[in-house]
């Protein structure tokens, strides 16, 4: 542990945090929470009425080819601010890196978990420390939260890097803990593949 880590001390993800909302999304899929083919704008109604935003799925947000801006990267956005965001192009058509996409979909979650096993996880992180964090044995040391007070998925985790190689092991053992499978298998592969 050079330039004085050590064992126990938790550095920054910074966009490694990023890794966590795939499976967040796998988990909600096993979960019968929400597909990645549906609309975002089922769950965010204020996009309902934008020819562009209407027709965004879950699976263009995650792949980052929604159309909406991606955002300045480091820049902390709450969610309310990036479901605001216009789409500057048609969903599908291009690939934009960056925060504003991941706070959205956490805004989705949050909506969706309202509903969930009576509202017990208040947002997103609630739904990944609870579903596989815990069950991989990992204590973030802290999650930044934005102006809002939601979690940021694009870039809030810090952990100890062996709490980092914990989750790794979990991605090569394809979401399985100890044989159990915690993950909606098709959608878990589909976070490897790549986009146009």
């Amino acid at each position: 542990y050079p330039n004085g880590g050590a064992a126990t001390k938790a550095w920054e993800l910074a966009s490694g945090t990023k890794s966590f909302t795939g499976v967040i999304a796998a988990v909600a899929v096993k979960d019968g929470l929400l597909t990645l083919d549906e609309r975002a704008a089922d769950t965010l109604g204020e996009w309902k009425g934008d020819p562009r935003k209407s027709e965004i799925t879950i699976r263009q947000l995650l792949s980052l080819t929604s159309g909406i801006e991606g955002g300045r990267v480091g820049r902390k956005k709450n969610k309310l601010d990036a479901v605001a965001r216009p789409a500057v192009a048609d969903p599908g058509t291009a690939f934009e890196y960056g925060p504003v996409n991941f706070q959205i979909f956490g805004e989705i979650m949050k909506r969706k978990l309202k509903s969930y096993e009576g509202g017990r996880y208040a947002d997103a992180l609630a739904y990944l420390e609870a579903r596989i964090l815990g069950p991989l044995g990992i204590e973030p040391a802290q999650w930044n939260r934005g102006r809002d007070g939601n979690p940021q998925l694009p870039s809030g985790a810090d952990i100890t890097a062996r709490d980092w190689a914990r989750f790794g092991e979990f991605i090569l053992d394809k979401g399985a803990v100890d044989g159990a499978l915690l993950v909606d298998e098709t959608a878990f592969a589909a976070m490897f593949e790549g986009s146009v």
